[in-house]
């Protein structure tokens, strides 16, 4: 199938060309600067799912004040509407990984597990680094690898050929992708990403996570794709079990010592498995 045919098929399908209603409308609130937290929670509000999940994020020990916020607003105010942004698209991204799609080598919990563990690595390497918003960091890292859920529904005997032949070859999924299809999840991600209306910012990031690319040129991209080493790293990995190594652009600039790099990479098994927990899955 074509991209621009796998366009039109994505921008025609509820729950995936286009995200619930209730999170369109509070993304776009977010990014206007005049909106106020009492006009967002009211919004999310008409979400009982989604306003449930907020308020006990904004409860957890992260934002250090467990069992005393009582309101969306109130929840809104103490986590901040970067965070915010992240709870509502995470909601809405792991309802879309839930649904049963077509492939049958496409591992739909290994593919939560790695984009979990990809955003929670760009949420810490984007502190590290003193990057200004983490919480964009997470939601860029937990959307990176989308364009794979959209190859899951529309071109499942293809996807599993590919996942196929990477396991054969022991060769990142990404390569055989574009012998398959002629194009990769990269590129399917973005398409998606447009349909959604998300940040040129966040686009950016999806469109370079496997580029060598330089913190100060593109510092998403850049965070995004050193998270996906990582995760690849402690084992939470989607195709052949490849062994991937921490660019060299990647690496310098951003100026992490290597010592740190193990502790990071238990940090991440710890929370993805604390998540795994409290969502159950």
């Amino acid at each position: 199938m074509e991209l621009s045919a796998l366009a039109i098929r994505v921008a025609r399908t509820p729950g995936l060309g286009m995200l619930p209603q209730v999170t369109s409308q509070v993304l776009r609130l977010v990014d206007n600067q005049d909106a106020s937290p009492r006009q967002i929670g009211a919004i999310i509000e008409r979400d009982a799912g989604l306003a449930s999940k907020l308020l006990k994020t904004a409860n957890s020990a992260y934002y250090g004040a467990p069992g005393k916020i009582k309101t969306v607003s109130q929840a809104i105010s103490v986590m901040g509407l970067s965070a915010v942004r992240s709870v509502v698209v995470g909601q809405a991204y792991q309802q879309m990984t839930a649904a049963r799609g077509a492939s049958k080598r496409f591992d739909r919990l290994a593919f939560w597990q790695h984009s979990l563990a990809t955003a929670t690595a760009a949420r810490v390497l984007a502190k590290l680094r003193g990057w200004r918003d983490p919480e964009e960091a997470f939601l860029a890292g937990l959307l990176h690898d989308a364009g794979r859920l959209v190859m899951d529904r529309f071109l499942p005997n293809e996807l599993d050929q590919a996942i196929t032949l990477s396991l054969e070859r022991v060769v990142p999924l990404i390569e055989t992708e574009r012998e398959v299809m002629g194009y990769t999840h990269v590129e399917v991600g973005d398409l998606l990403a447009e349909q959604w209306n998300l940040p040129e910012g966040i686009r950016l990031a999806l469109r370079r996570h496997h580029d060598d690319v330089d913190f100060e040129e593109c510092p998403l991209g850049c965070l995004v794709g050193a998270a996906n080493v990582l995760a690849h790293q402690t084992g939470f990995t989607l195709g052949a079990p490849v062994v991937y190594e921490m660019p060299p652009t990647l690496r310098q600039s951003l100026g992490i010592p290597d010592a740190q790099y193990e502790g990071l990479r238990q940090a991440i098994v710890q929370e993805v498995t604390k998540v795994q927990h409290a969502l159950k899955i």
